[in-house]
């Protein structure tokens, strides 16, 4: 199926590229539309207080019905991203003063990218009973059954691992195992795509560890020796655990960069 990119120009209006968006697979078209628009309103391209093009002129880029573009400006509007009005448009509106604005920077601008520099060898995908350590972190019970996806994660062309992955998927997603070793993004994104759920909460702590024997030879390093372990808790709003993941690093691979700004917009003197 044909679409097309939006950019905007000097005028406010929006210039379109050719592109093409996949009608196959399990994600509805209507809501990769919403996910397009959406990653295009927090890179900017529709600034707050612009307006998106028009039900018909979406429709005609992406080649879809105006039904369809109503159910992506509908997902939008549900995120409170625009709010539409008949015979004024859909209008982009300021960031809400939640967790998940924050979020969806860092989903988009950080883990994004993080993940696609990454490969990660995906050795058991399967349903299994959480183990009570893992239980009692994410604060559930050990005989819930959850779909286990761990593995060895490396950065392209690094010559040794860069940590063990332990991430579990809530069962209730437990489709996305279809799809996961081929999808380029975070497993929380496939989720968001595959079953229009919203991530807003993000909890992530990070620790230091040693390295137990049994990760050792996978890790390529000595047991016992110096482990930085990151732990991270996907939440909706309702406050359902979609995702937790366990990553344990060779402390000498791991690197962790945060870049701080005022919240008021204002610069220290």
């Amino acid at each position: 199926m044909a679409t097309q990119k939006h950019s905007r120009t000097a005028s406010g209006k929006v210039a379109s590229k050719s592109r093409k968006i996949s009608v196959a697979g399990d994600v509805p078209v209507y809501l990769r539309i919403a996910r397009e628009l959406k990653d295009g309103i927090f890179a900017g391209e529709f600034p707050v207080g612009s307006y998106l093009p028009t039900e018909e002129k979406l429709a005609e880029a992406y080649g879809v019905s105006r039904n369809t573009i109503r159910e992506s400006l509908r997902k939008l509007r549900d995120e409170k991203l625009v709010m539409s009005r008949r015979g004024s448009g859909t209008r982009v509106l300021p960031p809400q003063s939640t967790d998940s604005n924050f979020l969806h920077a860092v989903s988009i601008n950080d883990f994004q990218s993080y993940s696609e520099n990454w490969d990660f060898d995906m050795q058991v995908i399967e349903v299994r009973k959480l183990d009570k350590e893992f239980a009692s972190w994410v604060g559930t019970s050990p005989d819930e059954e959850w779909l286990a996806i761990h593995g060895v994660s490396r950065t392209y062309g690094a010559k040794h691992p860069e940590c063990w992955v332990r991430l579990y998927v809530h069962k209730d997603y437990a489709a996305i195992s279809r799809l996961v070793t081929t999808h380029p993004g975070p497993v929380f994104k496939l989720i968001e795509d595959m079953f229009g759920q919203t991530i807003v909460e993000l909890t992530q702590e990070i620790s230091a560890e040693l390295v137990p024997k049994r990760l050792a030879k996978m890790l390529e390093v000595e047991p016992g020796s110096a482990a930085i372990v990151v732990r991270r808790v996907f939440k909706t709003a309702d406050g359902k655990i979609v995702e937790a993941a366990l990553e344990t690093y060779p402390a000498s691979r791991f690197r962790y960069q945060v870049n701080l700004h005022r919240s008021d917009g204002k610069h220290a003197s």
